[in-house]
């Protein structure tokens, strides 16, 4: 398993892996020597699970040579899993601003670039506002300046931060 796969430099991190994905339970040539043979093979069940934030920006560099040895499956927020009410109900806010033509700017999809779950995944109030405060009202704000949500976010993000004490 490879976390935030997208952050690594991949053929510096798989190497002469990615070659051999292509050709999955034949021998390829290689051009290390290991136990004197240069060619390696590729088990059928051996399995690279890759997880990434599509949401973050560096997903771009990811080049078409990899996205073709790699299966990509979308995971979207799941607000069934925010069991603490308040967070449930914070999630449910926030997503309001990615959910308006109003407030997200049009070169952006929902599912691209709302917060997901795991932002609101907290026991008690503390931890709610602890994660409020240093992870989701941050975010909100580098969306707002990159212009990923729009000036009429701003007055939202505004009351948000004054609640939580940014």
């Amino acid at each position: 398993v490879i976390d935030e796969i997208n952050r690594a430099n991949l053929p510096s991190v798989l190497g002469e892996l990615i070659y051999a994905l292509e050709y999955r339970g034949s021998e390829v040539s290689s051009m290390y020597e290991v136990n004197g043979k240069k060619n390696i093979v590729i088990p059928e069940n051996l399995l690279i699970i890759g997880t990434m934030n599509t949401a973050d920006r560096s997903v771009g560099h990811i080049d078409y040579a990899i996205r073709r040895r790699f299966a990509f499956v979308d995971i979207l927020p799941n607000p069934s899993v925010i069991l603490y009410p308040n967070a449930r109900a914070l999630f449910d806010e926030i997503s309001a601003l990615f959910n308006s033509k109003d407030t997200l700017a049009s070169d952006f999809k929902e599912e691209q670039v709302k917060l997901g779950h795991s932002y609101f995944m907290v026991k008690d109030e503390t931890e709610l506002q602890l994660k409020a405060k240093y992870e989701i009202v941050p975010i909100l704000e580098e969306y707002l300046k990159d212009g990923i949500l729009l000036e009429k976010a701003e007055a939202k993000i505004k009351e948000l931060k004054e609640r939580f004490g940014n």
